[in-house]
């Protein structure tokens, strides 16, 4: 198993696969935040994808956005997670292998990248949410205009900005 097969993992994936004809592999992605829940074993991802869209909704395109962020969620992390560095603005790729040791449908994760390291298993399902696109034009990626794929999440950021990484609404649910 390749991180080229990643969309073969993905649960409940219409509204992502929605917006690509294919799926980019999990190689170059930006990362943006490393979120532990404090409720289970999930680790998310909150990834920027190496390539925008092809399907992206007009409104995405009529606005000029060409960058292309998601939440990517693990479920049934083990307790062998290991981190060193931190997540700042590192281009990461993300390498998805087969869990032989173990009975259950598992993978190992590893997340690396310049300064940064992440390796765990996890159940082998994937899930992507939280899709949103902003426009570059050299303004700080946090404080971009967005445009959310959720109705929920446009009404719940209706000023159409990022919620901070302590926002329990948008990174724990």
């Amino acid at each position: 198993m390749s991180a080229g097969t990643w969309p073969e993992l993905l649960v409940h994936s219409e509204r992502l696969t929605a917006l690509y004809s294919e799926l980019p592999p999990l190689e170059h992605l930006v990362l943006r935040s490393v979120h532990l829940s404090p409720y289970g074993a999930a680790v998310k991802l909150r990834v920027e994808l190496p390539r925008f869209p092809d399907l992206a909704p007009p409104a995405w395109t009529e606005a000029g956005c060409d960058r292309f962020e998601a939440q990517i969620e693990f479920m049934g992390v083990g307790e062998d997670l290991r981190m060193r560095g931190v997540p700042d603005h590192t281009v990461v790729d993300i390498e998805l292998a087969p869990f032989v040791e173990s009975r259950e449908r598992r993978i190992t994760v590893t997340v690396s990248g310049p300064g940064l390291s992440l390796d765990f298993t996890a159940h082998a399902a994937l899930r992507a949410g939280r899709l949103n696109a902003y426009r570059s034009s050299g303004a700080d990626p946090y404080a971009a205009r967005r445009w959310f794929e959720s109705r929920l999440d446009q009404r719940l950021h209706p000023n159409q900005v990022l919620p901070p990484t302590t926002a329990k609404t948008f990174y724990e649910r």
